[in-house]
């Protein structure tokens, strides 16, 4: 197999974003089938070159060159749609949350390993390219660290406290409410910014400093409004802030790591900085999709704001909204998705993973409603399926 023949289920506004544009590119990816209940789905598919449209996601699934589905539908269909695709024998890469609920992950993972077919979350902020250059750079610092501070050192010879040997990472989210849509929100349909947006972050922050939690403190709304605060088995620490009370006039994501001696943080997967030990390193990344290329040519976080400027200026002028997108790593996800089907090899975000965000953005939620410390539990972590 040179390439992956790909159908999708939902072309709606996220689809139209991502997952058309991205099967179009990809070298190893062929779009094949859309599914789409909606004329401006179906027309989207048409324009990207999708070879088959319908409006039955039945007849995409009992398709045999259909290799791969993507999911982009809403959250409480996840799982139903997911088993839909099981059951046909395709592998499938789903949005985030793969599930709402454990007992879903549960089946879910039961099926795929029943089945034989991988399954891929769309935690795309693993491939954003600033996201694995920041690792990167945590990582080395970590295996050998640049050395002592040259600013201000009080205590040349004191012993080293173990807590300097822990990390501590942030993140913290701009987000802007009038954006959403009631589905967001609604108990059911949605389940609220933790399950619906958290679970992103919840699955970074683990995968950023290879450890697993063990005890989680939230505050908040689980609706709305929060802060979760992750400790994990070494004593490194982690907050997760998220407030849908910004604008987004100014870029969403902060992402800060500091290590012995050093920071390495992250601004909304544009610039990368670096500081500590006598080092001061700056690294800019592309946009994923650039509307306004005459505008910002420096790049980074100075050039982004001037995009943001200018999309703004736009949507009041025009009322037309284009959004200029960071590369966040979805491009990356699908062809690393395809490329382990191509080799037989293990999916880059499993069934395991999807069961672990979901399973950190309840427990947050539970914690917020009960008001208190809630511990990781191992059998819940590393869930073990009979098979």
């Amino acid at each position: 197999m040179a390439r992956v023949r790909v159908g999708i289920i939902g072309c709606g506004k996220f689809a139209q974003a991502q997952h058309l544009p991205n099967c179009a590119r990809a070298a190893n990816v062929e779009l094949y089938c859309c599914s789409s209940r909606s004329e401006s789905g179906r027309k989207a598919a048409e324009e990207y070159g999708a070879s088959k449209i319908t409006s039955d996601y039945r007849e995409l699934l009992r398709d045999p060159s259909v290799d791969l589905v993507i999911l982009s539908v809403p959250h409480q269909l996840h799982q139903f749609f997911i088993q839909e695709t099981i059951q046909a024998g395709k592998h499938l890469l789903c949005e985030k949350p793969m599930t709402m609920t454990l007992a879903e992950a549960y089946q879910v993972i039961k099926s795929v390993r029943k089945k034989g077919v991988k399954l891929c979350v769309d935690y795309n902020r693993r491939f954003s390219p600033a996201m694995v250059d920041l690792k990167e750079a945590f990582f080395k610092n970590r295996r050998q660290p640049s050395g002592p501070p040259r600013v201000y050192v009080q205590e040349k010879d004191r012993r080293r406290w173990p807590e300097e040997d822990q990390a501590v990472i942030v993140i913290r989210i701009n987000d802007e409410s009038l954006t959403y849509g009631g589905v967001h929100i609604d108990w059911q349909e949605g389940g609220g910014q933790i399950i619906g947006e958290g679970c992103h972050w919840l699955d970074l922050m683990p995968w950023l400093i290879e450890e697993q939690p063990v005890e989680l403190v939230a505050s908040g709304s689980t609706r709305l409004n929060y802060i979760i605060n992750l400790k994990f088995s070494s004593g490194s620490l982690g907050c997760l802030i998220f407030s849908a009370n910004g604008t987004f006039e100014y870029p969403k994501e902060l992402i800060e790591i500091q290590d012995h001696g050093k920071i390495f943080r992250s601004e909304c997967f544009v610039e990368n900085q670096y500081f500590g030990c006598g080092q001061r390193e700056i690294k800019k990344f592309p946009l994923q999709t650039d509307y306004y290329p005459e505008i910002g040519k420096e790049g980074g976080l100075s050039g982004y704001l001037k995009k943001i400027d200018a999309m703004g200026r736009e949507f009041q002028e025009t009322g037309q909204f284009r959004y200029v997108f960071p590369d966040k790593g979805h491009f990356q996800l699908l062809t690393a998705f395809a490329d382990a089907i191509i080799s037989n090899q293990p999916s880059p975000v499993d069934e395991i993973a999807g069961m672990r965000a979901t399973y950190l953005s309840l427990r947050a939620m539970d914690s917020i409603r009960l008001d208190k410390p809630l511990p990781i539990n191992i059998e819940d972590w590393d869930m073990y399926i009979h098979q």
